[in-house]
């Protein structure tokens, strides 16, 4: 009797084994190639977003570097054109080996109208419409890279999104502390 439990727990025990080492269900692989389709190399509408992203800044930033009224204005927009700039670069760094990664290598025609409003704008009018569209891109570029970095699966692309995100966070911060102090200002005089 005991020596039919023995035998009985061996068999049961080998059995499972053998299941476990047949490798993933179906299902389970399935599930797998699921989750490898919906990581950030499979979503060439997020590479071209960051890619678009960066180079809108890019050019609106040239153009308040120009003809900025302030010097505050203009600094912030030579920092955004290079450190936009050297994001792209790492950008198309980053995708170079994957062929289906297609980056964009000029802006859009919504983008293009935008520079264009943008150099319209003079003085004040320029430096004030320049904050607002930093924070607004900046926070839009935040959700999405938010977004991705759940996605994304290579480290160095990682590394991008959350130097991204750290450049963003701060941006945001420096522009919104930027206003309120401006408002407080005016508020004084």
């Amino acid at each position: 009797m005991f020596l039919d439990k023995v035998i009985t727990f061996t068999l049961g025990t080998v059995f499972l084994l053998v299941l476990a080492c047949q490798g993933p269900s179906e299902e389970q692989k399935t599930a797998l190639q699921s989750r490898r389709n919906t990581g950030l190399l499979h979503q060439p509408a997020f590479w071209d977003y960051a890619a678009s992203s960066n180079m809108l800044q890019v050019e609106i930033a040239k153009v308040v570097a120009e003809k900025g009224s302030t010097q505050q204005a203009r600094s912030m927009a030579l920092e955004a054109v290079a450190f936009h700039g050297n994001a792209l670069k790492e950008l198309q760094q980053l995708v170079r080996h994957h062929q289906k990664i297609q980056l964009p290598d000029s802006l859009g025609g919504a983008d293009l109208g935008l520079v264009l409003e943008f150099k319209l704008l003079e003085g004040e009018e320029l430096d004030t419409h320049y904050q607002e569209f930093v924070l607004s891109t900046h926070h839009a570029q935040l959700s999405r890279y938010e977004e991705a970095l759940l996605k994304a699966e290579e480290p160095k692309t990682r590394d991008w999104l959350m130097n991204m995100r750290a450049h963003l966070q701060e941006e945001t911060s420096n522009v919104g502390s930027l206003a309120t102090t401006e408002d407080v200002v005016e508020e004084v005089l």
